[in-house]
Parts: C-alpha cells; sequence; structure tokens
C-alpha cells in the first residue's frame, strides 16, 4: 500500500579509517513515494545508499525489511530482495552490447543452459523504447556518449523487478528532454507501488518528482520533510549549516587583456559540417564563462580542441597572447590549461595507478 515503510535504517553507522562517514543514521524508504535525499559531497549520501543496496556493510545499526532485520552481504542479495541502485559511476562494460549490458546478471536462457541472444535483443528494445531512446540494442557501450551510457545504466536497473530504486545523480549526464522523460518513468513507478530514493545536487529538480526530503550533513541527519514544506533556501541551510558573511568576490578584470582568445575555431565531422563551428571566444582574468548546450551540441569537443586532443582542429588559440594551437597537450598544461573531463573514470584518471 502506498505509503507503507518497506525498508528502514536504524542508528545506522559506518566507519572508514580515519573518518566517520554516517553516525547513527535513521532512514526510510516508502512504497509509492519519491525520498530526495540532498547533502554536499562528503555528507554520507553514497555510504547510506551503498548500504542499503549492500555494496557496503554498516559498521553498527541495523535494516529493516518489511519490518524483519536484514543484512546484505552484496548487491545481488540485495536485489534478491527487490532492491536496486543506479549508481553514480557507471557500471558498464564497454566491450559489451548494450543489451548485453542490460542482462548480464540474469540473461534470457533457452532450456535453462543457453543465452537467448535474440529474447535479449527484443526485451533491450523494449526497456530504451520506454526510455524514448533510439540506441541500438547491438552497440557497443563504448562507442557511445557518456549521457547514452547514463541512459543505459537506468535501464538495467529498470530490466529487474524492484520494489525499492535508489538513483544516485541519475540526471547529471542527460538533457533536459531525456530527465523529462526520465522523471515520467519515476512517476510510473511510483504510481506502481515503488519506493524511490533520489539523489540530486540540482535543487530545481527536487520539487518535479519528490514527495520528501531528506538532509544529511557530515554524516548525520538535519532534517527530514514534506516536500511541499521544504524551501530551497531552508534546505540550503539544512545542507551547510549556519551562513557566513560572503566576501567580496572577485570581479572580471574585463579592461586587461584577455587570458584566453579564440578565433574561427572548428572541428571538421567526417559526414560533413562542423562540430564545432567557428567558434570565437574570449575569457578575461577572474571571469567565468559557462558553456550550454545539449548532449551533441560540441561543449566537450570544444574544450577537446583547447587542450589539444583534437589533431583535425582549426583556428587560433591564443593563451596571454601566446599561440599554443600549435603545441602538444605536455605543453598547453605547462602554460596553464587544465581540463576536468566528462567522462572521470575513464578520462580523469589511470586506472592502474
Amino acid at each position: 500500500m502506498s505509503g507503507d515503510v518497506i525498508l528502514r535504517a536504524e542508528r545506522v553507522t559506518k566507519v572508514f579509517p580515519g573518518t566517520v562517514a554516517l553516525q547513527e543514521v535513521d532512514f526510510e524508504a516508502r512504497a509509492g513515494t519519491v525520498n530526495v535525499l540532498v547533502g554536499e559531497n562528503g555528507a554520507g549520501k553514497s555510504t547510506l545508499m551503498k548500504i542499503l543496496a549492500g555494496v557496503e556493510r554498516p559498521s553498527s545499526g541495523r535494516l529493516l525489511l518489511d519490518g524483519k532485520e536484514v543484512a546484505f552481504h552484496s548487491v545481488r542479495d540485495a536485489g534478491r530482495h527487490g532492491i536496486g541502485i543506479i549508481f553514480q559511476e557507471l557500471n558498464l562494460c564497454p566491450n559489451l552490447s548494450v543489451a548485453e549490458n542490460l542482462f548480464i546478471a540474469h540473461p534470457p536462457l533457452r532450456f535453462g543452459i543457453d543465452i537467448d541472444a535474440k529474447a535479449q535483443l527484443e526485451r533491450a528494445g523494449v526497456l530504451l523504447n520506454r526510455l524514448e531512446q533510439e540506441i541500438d540494442p547491438e552497440t557497443l557501450v563504448a562507442d557511445l556518449r557518456i549521457g547514452q551510457q547514463q541512459i543505459v545504466e537506468i535501464a538495467k536497473t529498470f530490466a529487474e523487478e524492484v520494489r525499492i530504486l535508489i538513483m544516485d545523480e541519475p540526471t547529471s549526464a542527460l538533457s533536459a528532454t531525456e530527465v523529462d522523460v526520465l522523471f515520467r518513468v519515476i512517476r510510473e513507478l511510483k504510481a506502481a507501488g515503488v519506493a524511490i530514493i533520489y539523489i540530486s545536487h540540482r535543487l530545481e529538480e527536487l520539487g518535479r518528482i519528490g514527495d520528501t526530503v531528506t538532509v544529511l550533513r557530515d554524516g548525520n541527519i538535519q532534517a527530514t520533510a514534506p516536500m511541499a514544506e521544504a524551501t530551497i533556501p531552508w534546505i540550503i541551510a539544512k545542507m551547510v549549516g549556519p551562513m557566513l558573511e560572503a566576501s567580496a568576490a572577485p570581479v572580471a578584470q574585463a579592461d586587461r587583456a584577455p587570458m584566453l582568445e579564440v578565433e574561427e575555431l572548428r572541428l571538421p565531422r567526417a559526414s560533413g559540417g562542423f562540430t564545432v563551428d567557428h567558434v570565437a571566444l574570449t575569457v578575461a582574468p577572474g571571469e567565468v564563462v559557462g558553456i550550454y548546450g545539449l548532449l551533441g551540441a560540441g561543449r566537450s569537443e570544444l574544450f577537446e580542441c583547447l587542450m589539444g586532443l583534437q589533431p583535425m582542429m582549426k583556428g587560433t588559440i591564443k593563451l596571454d597572447g601566446k599561440p599554443v594551437e600549435r603545441l602538444p597537450i605536455a605543453a598547453r598544461i605547462r602554460g596553464g590549461l587544465a581540463l576536468v573531463p566528462e567522462d572521470r573514470q575513464r578520462e580523469g584518471l589511470v586506472q592502474s595507478l
């Protein structure tokens, strides 16, 4: 029945070497409701969700499922109890197809022993259509954009029958249209009685889907309230604590020579036209410039051009008045350019080091 508590965490504490990630946290998931969980980075949100999903074991405290104490030993163990999770970081096999990733844990079988590839493709198509995505189920995940990979991660959870769905920042790489589709599916799951726990840093999303909001700060629950009663200023105050007087922010020094100058920047597209189409841009010292666009608009490619990652790039890039467009990546880094990439795992880190 809608509103009944399905899963409850009681006095859950999680201690890692040198830090207390959670301290005697009480939390509950109710059928047919969306509980939004918010907090600053490091507040303990993901740690709490990993405990509920069987990734981590609590140092103390207990979990109650339908009123009975349970202990999950793995994600699969939690999955057998009807708990699904969409992780903040993608957990996909890039060398497998979309369909193979969607059913990697429970592929459809013929005669109980052989994977039914045809049925797998058909069921994958149904899931992707539900999310209104024109993604070929036979495409390798490695060939998809990050936003499309996030869609696959979401669809993978929908492939299982879940009673509790945990969504850890599922919209971080999605366009506005894709977010609208996801929220429609969330409302369908909610109507079917699924309990949804939703983590997001985008405060404007919360009122669209949330029924209740829970605020974590420094591993402690600060407040829980109906979403209808929670204002954005109230949420922020609970997240960050007493507000200090903001110091005077530095202003852009527009009267000084630009620090970065970009002229006629273009990146040809193999099929014709330009991925980055004759872009001009200047950035003054102390200035913050926002780059906005939908998926596929060329945002990431623009930054890759600035860093020297796109050898087909044409145009002029000046840093402190000196041309850098012919310099290798290492020289640009020494000159003060740095890139935080869209795909933190594959492009931002050397995993073997």
